[in-house]
C-alpha cells in the first residue's frame, strides 16, 4: 500500500552472519549511526549465494563460504525523500581463519568492518533490527528459520 506520492526503491539483500568467538562482524557506513550484517544487492541473473559471496570479496577482498540459511528480515526506512523498503535474507558466512582481534580491511571507502561482542548489537545499532533476534536464535540454537519484520500488522 503507497502511503504517499514520493519516490520509492525496493532491495533485495543477501547478508552473512559472520561469527567468531562470541563476536559478530557488522559493518558500517561512515557517516551513518547504525551497524548492518556485512553483504548487499542481490543481482539478476546471479543467486542470492553468489550475490553473498560476490559482496564479501569487493567488500572484504575475501572468498567466503556461505552456510545455512538463517532467515529474513524486512524493513523500511526513509532515506533523502526517498521510501525505501527492503528484505534481507541472512546465511552463515564462514571466512577463513576469522579473528576478532582483528578487524578486516573495507575494500571499499565509504564501509568500515569490524567485530562487535554479540551481547552489544543494541549498542552498536545493528539494523534492521529484527536482525538482532535472529541472530541471538541461532547462537541459542533456536530452530529456524526466523522471519522479522519493522512491519507492523496491519
Amino acid at each position: 500500500m503507497q502511503k504517499q506520492a514520493q519516490p520509492q526503491k525496493y532491495h533485495v539483500l543477501a547478508r552473512g552472519a559472520i561469527l567468531a568467538d562470541h563476536h559478530l562482524l557488522v559493518a558500517h557506513c561512515k557517516g551513518m549511526d547504525n551497524t548492518f550484517l556485512p553483504g548487499g544487492h542481490v543481482e539478476f541473473h546471479e543467486s542470492i549465494r553468489t550475490s553473498l559471496q560476490r559482496e564479501i570479496h569487493e567488500e572484504l577482498g575475501l572468498a567466503c563460504e556461505v552456510g545455512a540459511y538463517i532467515g529474513a528480515a524486512e524493513a523500511a526506512y526513509e532515506d533523502k525523500g526517498v521510501y525505501h523498503q527492503e528484505i534481507g535474507h541472512v546465511f552463515v558466512t564462514r571466512l577463513d581463519h576469522p579473528d576478532p582481534g582483528t578487524n578486516p580491511t573495507s575494500q571499499e571507502d565509504h564501509l568500515e568492518f569490524y567485530w562487535i561482542p554479540l551481547d552489544e548489537m543494541e549498542k552498536h545499532n545493528l539494523l534492521p533490527v529484527p536482525v538482532r533476534n535472529m541472530i541471538e536464535n541461532y547462537v541459542k540454537g533456536v530452530a529456524g528459520p526466523f522471519f522479522g519484520s519493522t512491519f507492523e500488522d496491519e
